[in-house]
């Protein structure tokens, strides 16, 4: 799977012809091109997909915030969306209360500070079908009236999206085992 896969799946649901690559020089192809990766990050920055999670153990930084927190985190380079944060990084953990400010995490916590995180995720051979088709529909319905001129092909293009994402929620969610209840970790620690 490929960007210009992705984006010839849009052009499927838009009854369009396909492009030969996205870095070509042709209409659709520039918007396409344009619009791939906010599209991409934005999708997946909307739930914790877990293809896309990734967890850190993120050292303190060297200057503390100028006021209101003790402590500053850097977030990695490649997060697009923080998971709340809990002690032992875990769904299941003890929350800790913390902001997220211009690429820094400012909390009171000590280091290391373990994180779980939706990841910038370009390895498309890791995107599950049920991503792939939120993906591509997210893209159609976005291209629909730019490159149709048609209101009818945005709304049909809406509406897969809107079904595909709940079936891409509902595939994703199911996977992995329950959450512990979030009082766990104070009982094992009795």
């Amino acid at each position: 799977m490929t960007p210009t896969d992705l984006v010839n799946l849009a052009l499927d649901i838009l009854k369009e012809a396909p492009i030969s690559s996205i870095d070509e020089d042709h209409p659709v192809a520039n918007w396409c091109r344009r619009n791939f990766a906010v599209s991409r990050d934005s999708l997946l920055a909307r739930a914790d997909w877990n293809f896309a999670m990734k967890r850190a153990s993120l050292a303190k930084d060297a200057n503390a915030p100028a006021f209101g927190w003790r402590h500053s985190f850097t977030v990695p380079s490649d997060c697009l969306r923080i998971v709340p944060l809990t002690h032992n990084g875990l769904p299941e953990g003890t929350p800790i209360p913390h902001e997220i400010e211009g690429g820094k995490i400012f909390t009171d916590a000590l280091g290391p500070l373990k994180v779980r995180y939706v990841a910038r995720t370009e390895d498309y051979a890791r995107y599950p079908a049920v991503f792939v088709e939120a993906l591509s529909a997210y893209l159609a319905s976005k291209a629909a009236h730019w490159i149709t001129g048609k209101q009818g092909y945005q709304q049909i293009a809406l509406q897969m999206f809107s079904e595909s994402m709940r079936n891409a929620w509902l595939v994703d969610a199911i996977e992995g085992t329950a959450p512990r209840a979030a009082d766990n970790e104070w009982i094992s620690q009795r």
